[in-house]
């Protein structure tokens, strides 16, 4: 039981997963389509892109989907698709990836900051009346980690001041709430499929909702609409006829990269057994650290289905946390502190930042809210407490679950080395 760091045998000797895996049909395809083009999809019209959004809708259980060039891409789509921009307010998560937050800055609207849940880093749903303001428009809702938040809560909060939902489900593909896919319970939702979410590729994204309007907004301001001598969006059944006349080449370039849908179209069909075995990974390792007082994993409603991204760990001592991260990292585990501060204490969201420019700044003075400024505490104590470990462990596997058990085990036998370390 003598910790690596001072000289024992490390815990964790696992290899880091090869994750994601392609098949070779889907190679040899995606070879194909390379070699023989067209190699950029503009619309439906090729058959790569509609194939791909007409399988991520049926899977969301949403009528439409549009695929964009990444996560964050797909979430400023769903903005432009509900026209939040020109200063209205959005109030969001702190606790998240800066995606969920640069998506709104970038479409100039404002990120209003309400509390989290210090266990799970979830939007605290008793947070989000206090950060209610005359010029709110929208909440933008993070899944992290895989978790799910609660939507019902945060639905009914919504739909009593007629505001818009947006899900940031960019760690949480296939994620349920109550039996619903997650990105199907707000009015749109952005995911990402990079090469490490649950719906892994290379780089990617797409927006799902059940609006029409905001599928066919986003295409004449993130996508390629038509112009010129390329089959775009505009060319597409359906089309608005009042969006006709204002298709013009002032947009994002936020179109798909259909590597990344072919990719995708592959591990699509495997996505829910992944996260099962996901799932069961993550409850095994919960319930061999569950009797260790120094760490929690957090529990999560029995009518949900989390997916696991990261599993999130609470270290009950957070003056130890840093320690304990070094010790981990040097038994072998892959631990991290993923969320090192909350958004709203980033420097550039200040209205006094007097740096390099950026494009918000002038917004966020307009608007006299000092995000910085915000009193968080479920926030701050989530980011001093919490661990993670990234969890594409896609096969179910005791011996691993068992040796990180054991890893952490060690930290709980070790408390007066740790009280060293922390000094």
């Amino acid at each position: 039981m003598e910790l690596a760091i001072e000289g024992g045998t490390a815990a964790f000797g696992h290899e880091p997963p090869r994750y994601p895996r392609f098949s070779a049909a889907i190679l040899e395809r995606l070879v194909q389509v390379i070699s023989t083009g067209p190699t950029q999809g503009l619309s439906k019209h090729h058959p790569v892109v509609g194939e791909f959004e007409r399988a991520l809708a049926e899977f969301h259980e949403v009528p439409h989907c549009l695929s964009a060039s990444s996560g964050h891409g797909a979430l400023q789509s769903a903005l432009i698709g509900l026209e939040i921009a020109d200063g209205d307010h959005v109030i969001t998560s702190p606790y998240s990836w800066g995606a969920s937050v640069s998506c709104i800055l970038h479409n100039g609207a404002v990120p209003v900051f309400c509390d989290v849940s210090a266990e799970t880093g979830l939007i605290d749903p008793d947070g989000l009346e206090p950060a209610l303001t005359p010029h709110t428009r929208a909440v933008l809702v993070p899944h992290l980690y895989g978790q799910v938040s609660d939507m019902t809560a945060i639905l009914d909060f919504a739909g009593r001041h007629d505001l818009a939902v947006i899900e940031d489900g960019s760690q949480a593909h296939g994620a349920r709430h109550r039996g619903r896919r997650l990105g199907s319970l707000g009015d749109a939702a952005g995911f990402s499929i990079n090469g490490v979410k649950p719906l892994a590729t290379t780089e990617g994204g797409y927006l799902v909702t059940r609006h029409e309007s905001v599928y066919w907004t986003p295409t004449i301001s993130a996508q390629h609409a038509g112009r010129g001598e390329l089959i775009g969006r505009a060319s597409e059944p359906g089309f608005p006829d009042d969006l006709r006349d204002l298709v013009d080449t002032l947009v994002y370039t936020y179109r798909p990269n259909l590597a990344s849908l072919i990719l995708a179209l592959d591990q699509l069909p495997h996505v829910d057994e992944l996260n099962a075995n996901r799932r069961a990974n993550a409850e095994a390792l919960r319930k061999k650290i569950d009797g260790l007082d120094l760490f929690a994993m957090p529990a999560h409603p029995a009518d949900d289905s989390p997916v696991y991204h990261m599993v999130t760990i609470n270290v009950r001592v957070p003056e130890w946390r840093d320690a304990i991260l070094r010790v981990l990292q040097a038994e072998g585990v892959p631990a991290v502190s993923y969320v090192a501060r909350g958004l709203n204490e980033s420097p550039r969201l200040s209205p006094s930042y007097a740096g390099p420019k950026v494009m918000w700044t002038g917004a966020i003075r307009r608007s006299g809210y000092d995000a910085t400024a915000a009193d968080l505490p479920g926030m701050r104590a989530k980011v001093a407490a919490s661990i993670e470990i990234p969890w594409n462990y896609v096969e179910e596997n005791e011996d691993l679950t068992t040796d990180l058990a054991h890893a952490f085990a060690k930290i709980q036998a070790n408390t007066g080395a740790l009280r060293r370390l922390a000094a």
